[in-house]
């Protein structure tokens, strides 16, 4: 195990550890992105939770260090059991909409994402698919038409975010809640 995984490490998913340090460490050392990478590989489920969590917080200033890792990122969310993993995957998404090229590949992790048993998942992929309609207006009305669908869910937290998802993407004027779009470079979506 490298350092940076070793900061990682210890203690259980209810507390973040040393993620923003690890993030930190990453965007002052950014030649040290595949040490914090290998954290996505790693067996113990709190090692994973940090680095996703570190990878998050490194997606809102520097997404330029993950998008060559998105194909991994995307096979990580078929295989992963820990909603906290999948959560900061749903949020990274979000982050790499800027790369126009990988805006398919993120709709469709984000709609799988959508179908995950965690609330919390679902609700920043929504977030998500929401940054991805307003930035590229062409993708707007399938992210409108998969989002509707979820006005009938069971959870009242995913019909609250439903609602706001779909205010925002048919009203250009509508702003998006405080603490949806995290990414410095997306401040203006």
């Amino acid at each position: 195990m490298n350092q940076i995984l070793t900061w990682l490490s210890g203690g259980d998913l209810r507390s973040d550890g040393m993620a923003d340090e690890a993030a930190q460490f990453v965007l002052k050392n950014p030649q040290i992105i595949d040490d914090l990478m290998v954290g996505l590989s790693e067996s113990d489920d709190v090692i994973r939770g940090r680095t996703a969590d570190a990878l998050e917080k490194i997606a809102r200033q520097r997404p330029d260090l993950l998008i060559e890792h998105l194909h991994q990122m995307v096979d990580q969310v078929g295989i992963e059991q820990v909603p906290m993993v999948k959560m900061h995957l749903a949020m990274i998404f979000g982050h790499l909409v800027i790369y126009e090229d990988s805006v398919e590949q993120l709709i469709s992790v984000l709609y799988d994402l959508l179908e995950d048993e965690s609330v919390f998942t679902r609700s920043w992929a929504i977030a998500s698919l929401c940054i991805i309609g307003r930035k590229y207006p062409r993708e707007c009305q399938r992210i409108l038409n998969r989002l509707s669908q979820l006005q009938g869910d069971p959870s009242v937290a995913i019909r609250s975010r439903t609602t706001k998802a779909l205010e925002i993407l048919t009203n250009p004027k509508k702003e998006f809640p405080k603490g949806w779009v995290k990414s410095e470079h997306l401040q203006d979506t």
